[in-house]
């Protein structure tokens, strides 16, 4: 963000800023939306307003056909579901005006630095904690099931762990790429990491080290080889013996097992709302699954179930940017790896940044060379 920029002389840096800020507020609903979802319809209006709006046709076609054909399977086919209306209107609605206000952002932030740093995020995350340490009443809720884990104003841990990942990869993206700052990066990741209690966060931290760092081998090498010490000595014993059982037998292997079944069985796809009424009427309960929840996983395992091989062709062009360019696919890929083992597809905020991101990458194609975060306008430097 230039010197002096304010919210009336650049809007947009209101418009991102905000946005930050309602995303995490998960718990407070006016209706039957949250806060963030109505931020982004005005948003969406804005940038609209703005001629600001910029979808790609590869995009475009293949959400439209991913949208078309789960609408078809949904409400054509004769399979029990469990609150079908949500999820189309989250799709139909909601994840687009994400993604397209996210792409108007990314080009907006191309040639500018971002207005908030580390600092804000530390801040943010303090807050998050203060939250839940003291039990603030309407923004925060007690979840039984996360067990002490942070996840203050959201619903979940994983969504506080994305958010903070991705609100942090961006600001890498337009630093210098250089030791300190891929130190900020993976400080505050682990930080996330040790407070939430997500083990899969370390998965695209390295994948970004590995594909942004620009440093030789050893030092890369290094970074890798520490984050894999404290992912075993951290959370090693979380995925060995009983605990381990539990998991490749009653949770994500059971559950892996089950989902492969049911697309061998009909190839097509089963549309919005038969995950959760499935599982939640299947003989031999899975852990994780059932009441509540609409999502196995793993995304393109759920967008596949979801919509057959169009939904697995949704997750190559938005999550891995396959017919975006090898730059948005490099942009892309460390949230693509998450997604494997995450249901990143029903966040809100994956879609918001994965259009940042795409913007990018494809802004990427100017070779434009930027200053540092914190040392003037910037933009984002070509990806290594």
């Amino acid at each position: 963000m230039e010197k002096g920029a304010t919210a009336f002389s650049d809007p947009m840096r209101l418009v991102l800023m905000s946005g930050l800020l309602l995303l995490p507020i998960q718990f407070v609903q006016i209706g039957p939306a949250q806060l963030s979802q109505l931020w982004v319809l005005a948003a969406l209006m804005f940038v609209m307003s703005r001629n600001l709006l910029r979808p790609g046709v590869v995009e475009a076609l293949v959400y439209g056909l991913f949208l078309a054909v789960a609408l078809v399977l949904t409400f054509a086919s004769g399979y029990e579901r469990t609150k079908a209306v949500e999820q189309v209107i989250k799709f139909a609605v909601l994840y687009p005006a994400f993604y397209l206000v996210g792409r108007a952002l990314g080009d907006h932030y191309l040639k500018r630095s971002l207005p908030f740093g580390y600092l804000f995020l530390a801040g943010l995350l303090a807050f998050e904690f203060a939250v839940q340490f003291f039990e603030l009443p309407v923004i925060h809720r007690y979840v039984a099931f996360m067990q002490g884990a942070l996840y203050g104003t959201f619903k979940e841990r994983n969504w506080l762990a994305i958010f903070f990942f991705l609100c942090s990869y961006l600001l890498f993206l337009q630093s210098s790429r250089d030791i300190r700052s891929a130190v900020l990066f993976v400080a505050l990741c682990i930080v996330v990491a040790l407070l939430s209690e997500s083990k899969t966060i370390l998965i695209p931290v390295g994948v970004v080290l590995l594909l942004h760092f620009r440093a030789g081998g050893v030092l890369k090498a290094i970074a890798i080889g520490a984050g894999a010490a404290l992912f075993y000595f951290r959370f090693g014993p979380e995925l060995s013996g009983d605990l381990l059982r539990v998991r490749l037998e009653e949770e994500r292997g059971l559950a892996f097992m089950q989902s492969i079944d049911l697309i061998a069985r009909d190839f097509l796809g089963y549309g919005f709302g038969f995950v959760e009424a499935h599982f939640s009427g299947w003989w031999i309960p899975i852990r994780g699954l059932g009441a509540g929840t609409n999502s196995v996983f793993s995304s393109p395992l759920d967008l596949f179930l979801i919509a057959g091989a169009v939904g697995l062709c949704m997750w190559l062009v938005f999550f891995l940017g396959v017919g975006l360019g090898m730059r948005v696919m490099g942009m892309l890929l460390p949230v693509a790896l998450w997604s494997l083992v995450n249901p990143l597809h029903q966040s809100e905020i994956v879609y918001l940044f994965m259009g940042v991101l795409v913007s990018f990458g494809l802004g990427e194609r100017r070779q434009v060379v930027i200053a540092p975060v914190g040392r003037g306008p910037a933009s984002i430097q070509g990806a290594t």
